[in-house]
């Protein structure tokens, strides 16, 4: 078996990024600085040849697809094995808010994200293991070929993590990606190989991140 190159691309700011909020599963569509960052994604993929594109169907991330499709003249395939981790009792609510009424929770999250789980939500070793699992069977089903993922930071922290080698007490020192950043791994018999770690200087003065309280 050969080796399939796996562009995982994080969508653009979205209104929950704007506004703090914790989004998970819940559905907000991109800002319009969102839709600029995926735009800028979008024109800088241009110099790679792209076999095949899979979306998210989250909205924020089914938007950022769309930018890159519309240049490579593709169609997505929505997945929602690739959505954000399901985020229980924190759904939709602002960071001060998680604090406030779940801080306990929200602690582990911040301090030690490996072993953590959203309240009454998925925890990171069921979303590692769901997103692996898909990467891997998308990796078997496009062999030889190239294939970009608009999706989402923990998701693709979960991607990160695996490449890098690192347990999941590692998880919590390697940081989120900018939105719209571009991060490539080869996947091949079920390894990941990091090839380029979030690259996000295409941005410029438009890059943006989730803030320090996440």
């Amino acid at each position: 078996m050969s080796k399939c190159r796996v562009i995982l691309v994080r969508h653009g700011q979205s209104e929950g990024n704007l506004h703090n909020q914790f989004l998970g599963h819940t559905d907000l569509e991109l800002t319009e600085l969102g839709h600029k960052q995926a735009q800028l994604t979008a024109e800088h993929l241009d110099s790679i040849d792209i076999d095949i594109i899979y979306a998210s169907d989250l909205k924020r991330a089914w938007q950022t697809a769309e930018h890159i499709a519309d240049r490579k003249q593709l169609s997505i395939i929505a997945d929602s094995q690739l959505r954000e981790i399901y985020a229980g009792k924190w759904e939709g609510l602002e960071f001060d808010k998680l604090w406030q009424d779940y801080g306990e929770d929200f602690k582990v999250w911040k301090e030690d994200i490996g072993a953590s789980r959203c309240t009454e939500g998925e925890s990171f070793a069921e979303l590692y293991e769901r997103i692996i699992k898909e990467l891997i069977r998308i990796a078997e089903l496009n062999d030889g070929m190239t294939v970009c993922i608009a999706t989402h930071a923990t998701p693709i922290r979960c991607a990160r993590l695996k490449a890098f080698g690192y347990g999941f007490d590692k998880a919590k020192d390697i940081g989120w990606t900018s939105n719209a950043s571009i991060t490539t791994i080869d996947i091949e018999d079920g390894e990941f190989t990091m090839i380029e770690d979030n690259y996000h200087e295409h941005m410029g003065i438009l890059d943006t991140k989730l803030p320090p309280n996440v």
